[in-house]
């Protein structure tokens, strides 16, 4: 009897055991990802922008954040940086030029859970797909956090399984959508010419 209920449930620790969202420290440390911030569309500059793993990595400080210049971050797989389980965004008022981190006076303090807010297949995705993409967008009142799966392809990006706090972006411009929130080979605009079909 018990040799068959071993049989019946091998499939599913070995399902539970295969998953790609890292538990330990062990697991978060050297996985990759892309780190994207931005200013939100009505929002102030904001002076002495800190963004401040679990671990203490700044994945992302701009002295001046304003509507043009928010950033891309990659962090490569196989480095010693940890994925972040939450991160501490802060920024300053009443800063001084060449020291807009340690003057002023702090008025923007959030702490954004990160990693128990995405999804286990999304990781899932990421680990057979491409890059997880997590994106912060700095608003006068707050943060808003979304994540998704960047995959490259016929010279440009696109983004699988988006979640979060606010939608993919709209792209007029483009003759098609390159945002979807599922998987992107099930998107119905999707040509699997463009980067190689399903994986």
């Amino acid at each position: 009897m018990a040799w068959i209920v071993l049989i019946v449930f091998y499939p599913l620790v070995a399902a539970c055991a295969g998953t790609s969202k890292p538990d330990t420290d062990r697991e978060m440390r050297g996985m990759g990802f892309v780190v994207v911030y931005e200013l939100a569309g009505t929002a102030t500059p904001k002076e002495g922008v800190a963004a401040i793993s679990d671990t203490g990595y700044r994945l992302f400080g701009p002295s001046i954040l304003n509507h043009q210049n928010g950033g891309v971050n990659t962090i490569g797989g196989g480095s010693k940086i940890s994925f972040p389980r939450w991160v501490d965004v802060t920024w300053r008022e009443g800063t001084t030029p060449g020291s807009r981190w340690e003057t002023g006076t702090v008025v923007g303090n959030y702490r954004i859970d990160v990693l128990s807010r995405i999804p286990r297949e999304v990781f899932d995705y990421a680990k057979k797909h491409g890059a997880l993409r997590l994106q912060f967008r700095i608003k006068d009142d707050g943060v808003l956090f979304a994540w998704d799966v960047q995959i490259s392809g016929g010279g440009r990006f696109y983004y699988a399984m988006h979640g979060g706090d606010f939608p993919c972006d709209p792209l007029p411009h483009l003759p098609h959508p390159v945002c979807t929130t599922g998987p992107l080979e099930e998107a119905p605009w999707f040509n699997p010419n463009w980067v190689g079909g399903k994986r």
